[in-house]
């Protein structure tokens, strides 16, 4: 099929015309149109309001949500430990291997936790319920030591 070139710069022109759109005034926009929300969306985004909001037409002053607690994180990087100087007892910690090895974390002087993570994973395990110091080792690179440290304050 031959178009004639008059014709397909005709089509082209619209088609670019379509594409760019109109602002307030015919001027070009390169904004996006408002992405579209669902209902469950602009639910979630806006609190409903209260019987005694709509009563009184003003908010009620409620507590403030507590905030969640912040992720405890051991992070292995270059064979080597990164961690926080205390751990709540019986605090959730998240150990994040960046290393290509598998590493552990375990602990020498008791059997209190022996985590286990594979190359470039992340795992976790509960910090012991008694404050105090937990010495530790990597099982497959014994050079890799640490110490954990857990406070009464949890």
């Amino acid at each position: 099929m031959n178009i004639p070139r008059s014709a397909l710069g005709l089509v082209l022109a619209a088609a670019l015309a379509g594409l760019t759109g109109c602002g307030s005034g015919g001027e070009p926009t390169s904004e996006a149109p408002p992405a579209e929300t669902s209902a469950a969306e602009t639910t979630a985004a806006e609190p409903e309001a209260t019987a005694e909001e709509t009563a009184s037409g003003e908010a009620s002053e409620e507590p403030a949500e507590e905030a969640p607690a912040e992720e405890i994180v051991i992070t292995i990087r270059n064979f080597e430990y990164e961690m926080p100087d205390s751990v709540p007892a019986g605090a959730e910690i998240t150990v994040i291997n960046e290393d290509t090895a598998p590493h552990t974390v375990t602990t020498t002087e008791t059997e209190d936790f022996d985590a286990i993570v594979g190359g470039g994973e992340t795992t976790t395990f509960t910090a012991p319920s008694e404050p105090g110091d937990y010495p530790f080792i990597c099982t497959y690179h014994p050079n890799m030591t640490g110490t954990l440290t857990v406070s009464s304050d949890g």
